[in-house]
């Protein structure tokens, strides 16, 4: 039985479950989508309609739904302890959660027989794909569902062979970059409200002479359309925002010491010579997936372009990181080749310890820390980073670091660690730490550096905007350096958040200003 209070703007989502059963839950970060899908499926238990519910969510969110589910309902509890850290969640019997070596899952799998509620990362598509597939589920949840945004990962072609009678898409950012994202997740949902793809492409798509999306059209229909199968709140509703802290977002400006802006110059000369080489060959840049984080050492014109303006974003946060990607490139660990070149043509590169970032950074924090009892967030793109940061940062109090090569356990441990004790002033992570989590006891958001999708963006930006937090106001500040590429990828975002707009709210608009020539003609003016 669910035990918890729902927030007015939530019962019609709750209703929409209940009556529609195959629905995208597109409520903005913090409105509590977690909470009001738990009151739908404890309806859906009470009224016989299912017996089990298989919850698939990103690996860092396992823990962190256990624990809403022996918040939210009557269910008996139990306590673990992970890292040296209690958690309270459900008993086994009742909610398993599938997590740990093979041999741990593979006892866990049986426990799920018995279980209503089972917890599984989207990588049990892969390494358990036999044990999930056996397991019989009447409904299946999928938490940040833009994990199936991409339509050729085989992550994205397993789960959408997944299809139990009632599933739900929980996402606050249904469209992070691009409005074939939503098509794909739509697909999962109820693939008759956007149809066949070859029409979908025809409906909203404008292509080039090359066949690259040149702008998108006709999107207030494809909102119509959309609404059919998905319900949406904006925190910024006024339903919604009078439980919601303000949020004050601003841009603090960085400037480049001379000996940094010489060597930034010289990565913009190799940048336009790929440019150059691009154009000569007849093709075209892939803006668009150059935002969305394509790896950038690629073959050709195109991966050498990517490769460059990667390595102008490592000076830009730190000079050692553009070293440390030589480095890496040379011992066979990764790295990138033209970080090693260009190093090795640079004897002033070494040289070059400090980062006028950082030192802002720092300031900054000093001065959000210096009230006793607040905490903050800070969020950069590269695991790499989080060293530097971490050791220029400690003297401000204790901190925790949060990425992607910590297993489930690690992460809850990290994460409630910054929740519960009263000495962890910081909370440092890469974008693992961008999706699902709750932060309501930060009142302060700093983005060490931007990355490439609006969608990350606005997952880092509302960790902290939650129902729960205690603050009448929270703040973002977003670190950029003048006269840099930094200042385009800024704009770009704002670009890509009005394209989602369009689609999720019906407002915002289509069109693009992301070709080559355009890149070329903002790194004239900051060259």
């Amino acid at each position: 039985m669910f035990t918890g209070t729902l927030f007015p703007y939530q019962y019609e989502a709750v209703d929409r479950i209940l009556s529609d059963q195959r629905l995208l839950v597109a409520y903005s970060m913090g409105t509590g989508k977690t909470v009001l899908t738990l009151a739908a499926l404890e309806e859906l238990f009470g009224q016989g309609d299912i017996r089990r519910c298989v919850i698939m969510v990103p690996s860092s969110l396992k823990w962190q739904w256990a624990q809403s589910i022996a918040q939210f309902t009557d269910t008996p509890t139990r306590t673990v302890t992970l890292r040296g850290t209690e958690l309270t969640v459900p008993v086994e019997d009742v909610c398993t959660v599938i997590n740990g070596t093979p041999k741990q899952r593979r006892q866990q799998w049986q426990s799920a027989q018995h279980a209503d509620y089972v917890l599984v990362s989207y990588g049990a598509v892969l390494h358990d794909w036999k044990q999930l597939c056996a397991l019989p589920a009447d409904a299946l949840v999928l938490d940040e569902a833009s994990a199936i945004k991409n339509f050729s990962a085989q992550t994205t072609k397993r789960v959408k062979k997944l299809r139990p009678p009632i599933r739900v898409a929980l996402t606050g950012t249904p469209v992070e970059n691009l409005p074939e994202e939503v098509f794909s997740i739509m697909e999962w949902v109820n693939a008759q409200i956007l149809g066949r793809w070859d029409l979908f492409d025809k409906s909203y798509i404008n292509r080039n002479f090359f066949g690259g999306v040149s702008s998108y059209k006709n999107l207030g229909l494809l909102h119509k359309n959309l609404s059919r199968a998905m319900i949406r709140k904006s925190r910024l509703d006024p339903e919604v925002a009078r439980y919601l802290p303000d949020v004050t977002e601003t841009t603090r400006p960085v400037q480049l010491d001379k000996t940094t802006r010489a060597i930034y110059k010289a990565i913009l000369v190799d940048v336009q010579a790929a440019m150059d080489e691009l154009a000569e060959g007849g093709g075209d840049f892939d803006v668009a997936a150059y935002y969305a984080g394509v790896t950038p050492d690629g073959a050709g014109a195109q991966g050498k372009l990517m490769a460059r303006l990667q390595a102008a974003r490592l000076l830009l946060d730190h000079p050692q990181l553009l070293m440390d990607s030589a480095v890496a490139f040379h011992e066979g660990s990764g790295g990138s080749q033209y970080a090693a070149e260009f190093a090795a043509s640079r004897y002033d590169l070494p040289d070059l310890n400090g980062s006028p970032k950082l030192t802002v950074l720092d300031d900054l924090v000093g001065t959000m820390l210096s009230e006793p009892g607040t905490k903050a967030a800070v969020f950069t793109d590269y695991r790499k980073m989080l060293p530097y940061l971490s050791e220029r940062l400690e003297k401000h109090g204790e901190l925790v670091l949060f990425h992607g090569q910590l297993n489930s356990d690690e992460k809850a441990a990290v994460l409630a660690k910054f929740k519960t004790d009263p000495e962890c002033r910081l909370f440092i992570s890469t974008n693992a730490g961008g999706y699902g989590l709750d932060l309501p006891e930060a009142q302060y958001l700093v983005n060490y550096d931007l990355p490439y999708s609006n969608g990350v963006l606005a997952q880092r930006n509302t960790r902290h905007v939650r129902a729960s937090s205690k603050f009448d106001r929270v703040h973002v500040t977003n670190l950029v350096v003048e006269d840099t590429i930094e200042e385009r990828i800024q704009a770009t975002l704002r670009l890509r958040q009005a394209l989602s707009q369009a689609v999720v709210d019906g407002t915002g608009t289509g069109a693009l200003d992301m070709d080559v020539e355009s890149l070329a003609e903002h790194i004239e003016n900051v060259g």
